[in-house]
């Protein structure tokens, strides 16, 4: 059986954050649906934010997991500060939603 490294364990973590990310787009996008025309605009525009940031943080993650222990400790942590960013944004916009 493999050991799960450091690495390993941060890449987990990093997934699940990203799949919640992606859980509150998918959730913006239906309530922004319901909108009127100016409100809808302005959400959209934010979820495109939004999603630029995501893939942002996608291709960040993937460059640091190439690099393996090249990268360096603030890297990992400004990764994973970035996730939580984001999703703390979306979670910030769903709830304005409610």
């Amino acid at each position: 059986m493999a050991k799960i490294t450091k690495k390993d364990e941060l890449m987990e973590r990093l997934g699940i954050e990203m799949d919640h990310i992606k859980a509150g787009l998918a959730e913006l996008k239906v309530k922004g649906r319901k909108l009127r025309l100016e409100a809808r605009l302005d959400l959209e525009k934010g979820v495109k934010s939004f999603e630029t940031a995501q893939q942002d943080l996608r291709t960040r993650v993937r460059e640091w997991s190439q690099a393996g222990e090249k990268a360096g400790t603030e890297v990992k942590k400004g990764l994973v500060q970035a996730a939580k960013d984001l999703k703390k944004a979306i979670d910030a916009a769903r709830s304005s939603l409610k």
